[in-house]
């Protein structure tokens, strides 16, 4: 069985991402079906609105698709920064137990009194 559709969105797989379509297409299943297909050169995406919605704009899928683009190509970009600052920031987290004792001392000097006391009477 071929399902026919009235217009398809042709989107070249040169300029776009197969992650980009797949994040754009999700973001229209509250309102829309979404049908994609592809070949050597080309997406072909089909649009249908769902019963409680009226009109789905194509114009906002294309522009929801360069959207994507844009936010994976800097995903794309910036991958290694943020990989080094995970690394640096959890490196820094480990806690030698020379510093870990020091931590414990620096605790005991606090009181309960001065832990549990009322700061809104002062």
């Amino acid at each position: 069985m071929q399902i026919q559709f009235e217009e398809m969105l042709k989107f070249s797989k040169a300029l776009y991402s197969k992650t980009a379509l797949l994040k754009a297409a999700y973001n229209f299943t509250d309102v829309a079906y979404i049908h994609l297909d592809g070949d050597e050169e080309y997406y072909y995406v089909s649009i249908s609105p769902k019963d409680n919605c009226s009109v789905v704009s194509e114009k906002c899928f294309i522009n929801e698709m360069l959207a994507q683009s844009v936010r994976h190509e800097v995903y794309k970009q910036t991958k290694n920064i943020r990989e080094l600052l995970l690394a640096r920031a959890m490196a820094s987290s480990v806690i030698i137990n020379e510093s870990f004792d020091e931590l414990e001392v620096e605790n005991e000097k606090f009181s309960e009194d001065e832990i549990l006391k009322d700061w809104f009477k002062e």
